[in-house]
């Protein structure tokens, strides 16, 4: 059997136009201006809506969103976000890794676990709701937060030690499976500048490589990336879904996964839009050994 993964991650769907500057204070004052003077001429709704469509004509098993649905995390923001979830649902199962816009202060990141609470639901392993763990078949998915509220300079992440000790053991248990990890920050050492780095990415990096995870997918730069760690994992980023830059166009990513004899095949398929049509860009194949308990 063949497993489908969909990779989405930043679409930063929300707009803030009816938002008044003047009744924002702080961080959100800085965030609504870097709306206004960049991200809402780079970032559409009509492409995400195009994309997600497209998305799910593909006909995947999991939708894997690696977060920040929305700008500076208010209210309004949260239930539009909602919305588009619950429309990406009808079509296919959604599983959400919250990106550091999505706990972008301490009022927002409470306010998705009521607004959001089906796509964060069923993750006991720790305090705070992850990792979260979803099985298809011989697949096995792993959402993580390193998303939490900081202050206005900084665009980082963690995991936590509570967090990190608690995906291994989930990894120790699935072994034999194949594996993908998902979450928002960059979880390499160096791969993101210091101000929007995960703050535990070394000892993330270890623990995957460690373990022999086959998969990683992750947000936060906006590009499209491949990355090795080790002989045997690798680390996917895309561009954001909403994107409507001619030089960084919306994509996202399909992972066709499947076993046979003794082996993992994976063929990863990245579509990008152009000229409100997505077409494969990328296209290329693998083989990994299952691993034994």
């Amino acid at each position: 059997m063949t497993v489908r993964l969909l990779h989405l991650t930043d679409p930063h769907l929300s707009s803030l136009a009816g938002v008044s500057l003047w009744s924002l204070r702080g961080k959100r004052r800085l965030g609504y201006l870097s709306w206004w003077r960049k991200r809402r001429h780079q970032l559409n709704a009509a492409t995400l809506a195009r994309v997600t469509a497209a998305a799910c004509d593909d006909a995947p098993d999991l939708a894997l969103v690696t977060g920040d649905l929305v700008h500076i995390g208010l209210p309004a923001e949260l239930a539009e976000a909602r919305r588009w979830l619950d429309g990406l649902a009808a079509r296919v199962p959604v599983v959400l890794a919250p990106g550091n816009h999505d706990c972008y202060r301490a009022d927002t990141a409470a306010g998705i676990g009521a607004a959001w609470q089906p796509f964060l639901s069923d993750a006991t392993a720790t305090p705070q709701g992850f990792p979260r763990l979803v099985t298809r078949d011989e697949v096995t998915v792993i959402a993580l937060s390193s998303a939490e509220p900081r202050p206005w300079w900084s665009a980082g992440g963690r995991l936590g030690d509570a967090q990190r000790e608690a995906l291994d053991r989930l990894l120790t248990a699935s072994t034999g499976r194949f594996r993908c990890v998902m979450l928002h920050h960059a979880p390499l050492p160096g791969q993101a500048p210091g101000r929007k780095a995960l703050d535990d990415a070394g000892e993330l990096a270890s623990l995957l490589e460690r373990h022999g995870v086959e998969l990683v997918l992750h947000g936060h730069l906006h590009h499209n990336d491949e990355r090795h760690l080790g002989s045997r994992t690798r680390v996917f980023v895309s561009a954001p879904a909403s994107s409507c830059s001619r030089g960084n166009p919306a994509a996202y990513r399909l992972f066709d996964i499947s076993r046979e004899d003794g082996e993992w095949q994976v063929h990863a398929t990245l579509k990008a839009e152009a000229q409100g049509v997505m077409r494969t860009v990328e296209a290329h194949s693998w083989r990994l050994p299952v691993l034994t308990a």
